[in-house]
């Protein structure tokens, strides 16, 4: 819970469909048990992979190899206390994708790749699943490109953990069209263009040219993230706070169930997201009919695309994050084109709910 990777949140979001779809599903991690409510209806299970979390992926990889005997007991007497038929594993490596042991007869293997993996984990990956998930086309053009096999592959996007709320009334739209620009800044890959959009921002000048406060927050528990995470998240807060520039401003950090409603106070939300980030803050954002703006890689043109109606809300990544503001300046000119694209990213919305993407998911891997 209140994990810094949309992984997480998409997984639970995936589960609670799941159950809410009459199917039992039980999620298994090796971090130490959330101390506060959990999800409704879900079984948590914690197994020993003799290893302190956060760490390196090397060292991962290594726990991972070291013990896979004792990993493969563990999850087989899982499968056997739930009468399990299948095993999604999020991750190639995180996920225990790699893992080089196998399940017990009839137990169908998924694996969940958000990115394709590094090639050290995708072989043993690829290799023993039955079926592999991924949450965009761009991915699966991805593994095309480098000539994979991707018969068994199935693009199925992530859901919404929190559902879309009723539309917002024109009048609505317009008092949101003088919020503020927002940008929540994730631990991990995303950090790099996080600090470039808000270094962008500081430099703008406080007149006519820039009309909107910036306000930024991490999404993460600090605790969770590590003296890694908690450095990045120090630089983050230093250049929005640090100097007192008077248009941007810090939130504490956000849990889970607090995001949707601190993006819904935002005019635009920017997401200067790397070419393999999930893009579930654009999508929660959507929900309460924010626009987003964010650079045309990964799988964000297939998120974003269809709630563009003729206006570019995509700059292209070498423009940098001056094109990103400007685009946001552009859009919030225009009542007309706000309110229509706003409505546009609400509508988009839609197709990321946990019920549809549960039924996309058994329309792939078909449960007893």
């Amino acid at each position: 819970m209140n994990a810094a990777s949309g992984t997480e949140k998409a997984t639970a979001a995936l589960a609670v469909g799941l159950a809410a779809a009459g199917h039992r599903a039980v999620i298994v991690t090796a971090v130490p048990p959330f101390p506060g409510p959990g999800l409704d209806g879900i079984a948590v299970e914690q197994i020993d992979l003799s290893i302190s979390l956060p760490c390196s992926p090397e060292k991962l990889r290594e726990a991972i190899d070291s013990s896979a005997a004792a990993l493969q007991r563990q999850l087989w007497s899982l499968v056997a206390r739930y009468d399990a038929d299948t095993v999604l594993l999020t991750d190639a490596l995180w996920g225990l994708g790699r893992l080089s042991k196998d399940l017990p007869d009839g137990v169908r293997r998924v694996l969940s790749v958000d990115r394709l993996p590094d090639d050290r984990d995708a072989a043993p990956a690829l290799s023993r699943a039955d079926a592999v998930l991924v949450p965009s086309p761009a991915v699966l053009n991805a593994a095309h490109q480098r000539g994979w096999d991707t018969a068994a592959w199935h693009a199925i996007p992530h859901a919404l953990l929190h559902e879309p709320p009723t539309p917002r009334p024109l009048s609505v739209l317009r008092r949101q069209q003088a919020g503020d620009l927002r940008i929540l800044a994730a631990v991990g890959e995303a950090s790099g263009g996080v600090l470039a959009l808000l270094k962008a921002a500081r430099r703008q000048p406080t007149s006519k040219t820039w009309e909107l406060p910036v306000r930024v927050a991490a999404a993460t528990h600090i605790l969770q993230t590590g003296p890694v995470g908690i450095a990045l998240l120090d630089t983050c807060r230093h250049q929005v706070a640090g100097d007192q520039v008077p248009h941007m401003a810090w939130s504490q950090e956000v849990p889970w169930h607090a995001i949707p409603a601190w993006l819904s106070r935002a005019a635009v939300l920017i997401e200067p997201s790397p070419p393999g980030c999930l893009g579930m803050a654009a999508i929660e954002a959507m929900a309460v009919a924010v626009p987003v703006i964010s650079y045309r890689t990964g799988n964000m043109p297939d998120l974003i695309g269809p709630t563009q109606r003729g206006r570019s809300l995509l700059a292209e990544p070498h423009h940098g994050p001056h094109t990103l503001l400007a685009l946001a300046r552009t859009l919030l000119r225009s009542p007309r084109a706000y309110c229509e694209t706003a409505q546009a990213a609400y509508e988009r919305s839609r197709d990321f709910t946990k019920d549809r993407i549960a039924q996309l998911f058994l329309d792939a891997v078909p449960l007893h």
